[in-house]
């Protein structure tokens, strides 16, 4: 049987256990004991690299914020319209991507004289994809319902729809249109340099033409 001392001591080191576990308690609920860093995850011998053959003239890039959305809610059909009765879970994010537009450089390029004035027509415009976009100030916001679907799942498919969400939309024709007159300036002082190197009177007027579903 243990001595009373013993049970003293004992009896302390169960009230400073608990103690530190209430202070533990309390730093995580207060976020004081967050610790963040980065994880390494990459492994660098499973790189793959990817060869462009005749590589990409960039032509111009737009910048702009967008706004995504996900929303979410159940289904009780036939029985009842669940998703009114217990409200949809959406999930918001904005984000500022990056547009950058090029055209290849081993397809046809076909250059035309018309008196002084060259006509120059080239390969449509590609979007680069991914899309990237700032990672400093994204917002996301989540708004629910009494019962609404959970969290975490809503986000987690608005996160994987934000790339496929850009690609469209970056490839839509008013984006197309936005970044043309940036695309026949670059395609055009491209094109000049081109001949004042070959010798091929480079101080001619240039006119581009884009093969394109985005030309008006």
């Amino acid at each position: 049987m243990a001595s009373p001392s013993k049970r003293r001591k004992v009896g302390l080191s169960v009230l400073a256990m608990a103690a530190v576990a209430v202070a533990i308690g309390v730093a995580v609920s207060s976020g004081k004991l967050r610790k963040e860093e980065r994880a390494e995850v990459l492994d660098p011998t499973r790189v793959i690299l990817l060869r462009t053959p005749g590589g990409f003239l960039e032509v111009g890039s737009l910048e702009k914020v967008e706004e995504l959305g996900w929303s979410s809610s159940w289904d009780c059909a036939p029985l009842a319209d669940c998703g009114k009765l217990f409200g949809p879970t959406v999930s918001r994010i904005r984000v500022r991507a990056r547009y950058t537009y090029r055209i290849p450089l081993a397809d046809e390029w076909r250059l035309v004289r018309d008196g002084q004035l060259l006509r120059l027509t080239v390969p449509q415009v590609r979007l680069g994809t991914p899309v990237p976009f700032h990672t400093d100030d994204v917002e996301i916001q989540t708004t629910t319902g009494w019962l609404s679907p959970p969290v975490a799942p809503n986000r987690e498919l608005l996160l994987k729809n934000i790339g496929p969400e850009l690609a469209r939309r970056g490839d839509s024709l008013p984006y197309l249109q936005a970044q043309r007159p940036m695309a026949e300036k670059t395609v055009a002082e491209f094109a000049r340099k081109w001949m004042l190197e070959q010798g091929k009177g480079g101080d001619a007027r240039i006119e581009v033409t884009f093969e394109d579903r985005g030309q008006p």
